[in-house]
């Protein structure tokens, strides 16, 4: 199975990261400033370019282009948002795991495709566990852990994160 990753506003990962413990991958890696039409922007003002300007509707415009059928998606923060929008507006996608897309809380309705989001507990803008009951098919809170949780949890060989990512692609639970 391919792997679709959309990267943060930071541009994490800047190069492929292999999220999964388990089994051999393609790989396609995205970059969130690409995507929105100004690869020259990172951190606030991509954030600003995206949600405050048309940056959201441009990569979403982009994502819908990939032929993503058969693809894993896998989005970081506002890379997770510009994915999950992206398969609402019809990109076909396997799966979509979404990693501390916090504006995932202002979604109302699931997708038509298995979806697992992960969070930080200590995430101010995560979604109440009623929104997680209720949008994505599994969800899960790491104890402890801020927004960013994921920029050393990806790269960890043997991660939480990596185990349940893995875990979520394989069938495997029990997820909340």
């Amino acid at each position: 199975m391919q792997h679709l990753v959309v990267g943060d506003i930071h541009g994490f990962p800047e190069t492929f990261v292999e999220p999964l413990d388990a089994g051999s991958f393609q790989r396609h890696g995205l970059q969130l400033a690409d995507l929105s039409g100004r690869p020259d922007l990172r951190g606030d003002a991509l954030h600003d370019h995206l949600f405050n300007q048309d940056g959201m509707r441009h990569a979403i415009r982009a994502l819908r282009e990939i032929d993503g059928r058969g693809c894993l998606g896998i989005g970081f923060s506002a890379g997770g948002t510009a994915l999950w929008n992206a398969v609402r507006e019809g990109l076909e996608l396997h799966a979509l795991i979404c990693v501390s897309s916090t504006r995932l809380r202002f979604e109302t309705s699931p997708l038509d495709i298995p979806t697992m989001v992960f969070w930080g507990e200590l995430d101010p803008y995560r979604p109440t566990e009623s929104w997680n009951n209720a949008v994505p098919q599994c969800w899960k809170i790491y104890a402890g852990k801020q927004h960013d949780f994921y920029r050393l949890d990806a790269l960890t060989a043997r991660s939480a994160l990596r185990s349940d990512i893995a875990a979520f692609v394989e069938g495997r639970g029990p997820f909340e």
